[in-house]
């Protein structure tokens, strides 16, 4: 339930509104790119250049079998002030870096355009790198409009058998990439990101990490503490918690988010849903979904319960464009349409307009599995924490409840050298934590888990009600960070920003 805050998503938002209503060396300016970066052969790639470079598989055989990652890059605008290689990670884990990078290089200010090459990769198991793309995309259609919460005793056992679902996803996924499982972890993605940084001719690079782009940004300062200039890690992952404590945090995040959302609906003449009584609308829309409601969709399809929770639960991610979309949605569904819940979850399972879907969602499960290799709990406390969430929280405790946390046996084991274990980092350069106190994917203890850590890190906090900080056009925020990774110098101790109007 992570993806990182673009400038790209809120443009997406914001269409999603209109067409519902029609309905790395980095030190000193002026340095110039080592010799050793011919060690890329950079290619056009529209506004980019693209390239490729080969690691090794297996790190404890590093003259053996080589992978091909992909990288985007745009370059510095102004050479004559560059000061280097500013590489970004979305997060997930299964999100494409290259894609991201796309869309958020040219959101960011001139000064950091004119400054830094931006640089894109796509970890292990994602977009370009042999991604983890177990099913296509009709039984991704199919698997969609199924409801994600049982509704009596047998269907918890079939949840929790994974015989709730017409596809058995870890099969399809082990048939499609075997032991290919077993490398994607995050300690030989932070390994391929200084093999990276090597190829580009940085002796230090500055490094940015969106939710769980924050562990990889933990483990290369774990691994690699001198290669570091400036560190971002933006809507931190909490390393201490048990899979039992995250699954009570996401539940608590998102039900505590959508209780604001709630009352920003009740309070604001923009939300025209719920006639005054929004919780009694969505609880009663809810029920009718629950029922086998399906609303026509303008292309054809019909949203059912699958999709109004991945609806609620993709615009819960951002505050300012996301509710209003979420008024809009549930007003439409209220009145018989169920094409703005149907963009909203499209948005959030990243299919495009020709029907494909990104791998983001498949490939979660295999990487977490290979950096933490969770045994699965047996069924009587799967069925306690289903109920405890279930009956805590109304809309989103059974839906979180009924996820299975424990990694499947079938999936291969990693090396043990692989496996994440404990990061704790003492890097050269002063880490940067951004933490949003409501943010429902990962909660604000995760930033200050991080902050203990990562000596000498600091955190600045965002008060708001959505999925990380950097880029969503807070002043206070983006000039802080940017000044930070341009200087090197991070905001005081204790800096505090407020949320945007919505």
């Amino acid at each position: 339930m992570s993806a990182a805050p673009t400038a790209f998503r809120r443009l997406l938002l914001l269409v999603v509104l209109s067409l519902a209503v029609g309905l790395v060396a980095a030190g000193l300016p002026g340095q110039a790119p080592s010799k050793a970066e011919a060690a890329l052969d950079w290619k056009a790639c529209g506004s980019f250049e693209c390239a490729t470079i080969s690691v090794p598989l297996d790190y404890d055989n590093a003259a053996g079998r080589q992978i091909s990652l992909s990288l985007v890059r745009q370059k510095a605008k102004d050479p004559s002030q560059r000061i280097g290689s500013l590489l970004v990670n979305p997060g997930g884990p299964g999100a494409s870096g290259v894609d991201f990078a796309r869309g958020w290089a040219r959101s960011l200010p001139k000064e950091m355009q004119d400054r830094f090459d931006i640089v894109g990769f796509d970890p292990r198991g994602t977009g370009g790198t042999r991604a983890i793309d177990c099913i296509d995309d009709k039984t991704t259609d199919a698997l969609v409009p199924e409801d994600p919460t049982p509704d009596d005793p047998a269907e918890l056992e079939r949840f929790y058998a994974g015989t709730n679902t017409a596809v058995d996803l870890v099969a399809a996924c082990v048939a499609q990439s075997g032991d290919w499982l077993a490398s994607v972890g995050t300690r030989n993605v932070a390994r391929d990101l200084d093999r990276i940084r090597i190829a580009l001719g940085e002796r230090r690079i500055d490094f940015l990490g969106y939710s769980y782009g924050t562990v990889l940004g933990a483990v290369y300062a774990q691994e690699f503490p001198d290669h570091i200039r400036t560190m971002v890690l933006d809507g931190a992952v909490n390393l201490t918690d048990s899979p039992h404590d995250e699954q009570v945090a996401n539940a608590a995040g998102f039900e505590g988010a959508l209780d604001k959302f709630l009352a920003w609906c009740a309070d604001t003449s923009t939300c025209t849903f719920g006639d005054g009584d929004p919780r009694a609308a969505l609880t009663r829309l809810r029920d009718r979904f629950e029922q086998g409601l399906t609303l026509p969709v303008n292309d054809g399809r019909r949203a059912g319960v699958g999709v109004f929770y991945l609806a609620l639960l993709s615009s819960l991610y951002d505050r300012a464009d996301g509710w209003p979309a979420l008024a809009l949605a549930l007003k439409n569904a209220s009145r018989g349409d169920g094409t703005v819940l149907q963009i909203l979850t499209d948005f959030y399972l990243d299919r495009d307009d020709h029907g494909h879907y990104s791998a983001l969602q498949e490939a979660i499960g295999p990487i977490r599995c290979a950096d933490v290799r969770t045994p699965v709990v047996p069924f009587d406390e799967y069925r306690a924490t289903f109920e405890q969430l279930r009956d805590t929280y109304p809309f989103f405790g059974a839906v979180v409840g009924a996820s299975q946390t424990g990694c499947d046996p079938r999936l291969p084991v990693p090396a043990a050298g692989d496996e994440l274990g404990d990061v704790r980092a003492t890097p050269d350069a002063r880490v940067l934590v951004i933490g949003t106190t409501g943010d429902p994917a990962t909660p604000y203890a995760g930033a200050l888990d991080l902050q203990s850590r990562i000596a000498g890190s600091r955190v600045l906090t965002y008060e708001s009600a959505e999925h990380a900080a950097y880029g969503r056009g807070v002043a206070c925020i983006d000039d802080a960070v940017d000044r930070y990774l341009i200087t090197q110098r991070p905001p005081p101790v204790g800096k505090r920003c407020a949320s945007r109007p919505t």
